[in-house]
């Protein structure tokens, strides 16, 4: 492979994660709860209020990214270390966004559905962006798949139970802490349930950024971390 096409792979890469972040923020300012995958670090921010979503996003993926290397040991891939880079751009961007975004969100209601919808198609957005290239994935998503390949389970069903997994340890959190459930409401099931069809829909479109529209088709839920 040349280096101009490995390139633009990563430019597109680093786009995806910018419009994930974009998703993200906007889904969280909406105010209707936020993305299963950010719960825990959301719910975090209600805990620590000092603390941003952008900083707990961080110290989550960099943990899930430790997950990775105990599981995979010496069959770690020493490239896969970028996820932390871009874990770093990932949460930057999602502060940098709600900072910028935080004062024009609308508080009424149909507003926020309006706000909350515009976040699904982001972030549905930019994981498609960030799947078509296939050079890096970040490392929450890179966990599930980790556990999907050493374990042989199917991945689908890991990234259904890892994201259960981080809503209850999110509520748990909250309920333990604050004595009440912060941060998980109607958008959370929302996201949930949209994000990933929306990322198949620009899978199957924009793959001749770099590959085939026949090649794109063929991605399947196994490749998309919803």
């Amino acid at each position: 492979m040349s280096h101009t096409p490995l390139l633009r792979r990563y430019v597109l890469f680093l786009a995806g994660v910018i419009f994930s972040a974009l998703g993200i923020a906007l889904i969280t300012l909406a105010g209707m709860g936020t993305s299963a995958v950010s719960s825990l670090a959301y719910v975090l921010t209600f805990v620590f209020p000092g603390v941003t979503l952008g900083t707990f996003t961080f110290v989550v993926n960099c943990v899930m990214l430790g997950g990775q290397i105990l599981l995979l040991r010496r069959k770690f891939q020493p490239i896969q270390l970028l996820q932390v880079p871009a874990t770093f751009l990932f949460s930057y961007c999602i502060d940098l966004w709600m900072s910028l975004l935080g004062s024009i969100v609308p508080h009424f209601y149909l507003g926020q559905w309006v706000v909350l919808l515009l976040g699904c198609l982001s972030l549905g957005f930019g994981v498609a962006l960030e799947v078509i290239p296939n050079v890096l994935i970040l490392p929450c998503e890179g966990f599930v798949r980790t556990c999907s390949q050493v374990f042989g389970w199917e991945f689908g069903k890991v990234k259904t139970g890892y994201d259960l997994l981080m809503v209850v340890s999110a509520a748990l959190v909250s309920f333990l802490c604050l004595g009440s459930i912060f941060g998980l409401r109607e958008g959370t099931v929302v996201c949930a349930l949209t994000v990933g069809s929306i990322s198949r829909f620009f899978c199957k479109r924009l793959g001749f950024l770099l590959e085939s529209r026949r090649k794109a088709a063929a991605l399947t839920d196994a490749d998309l971390p919803a």
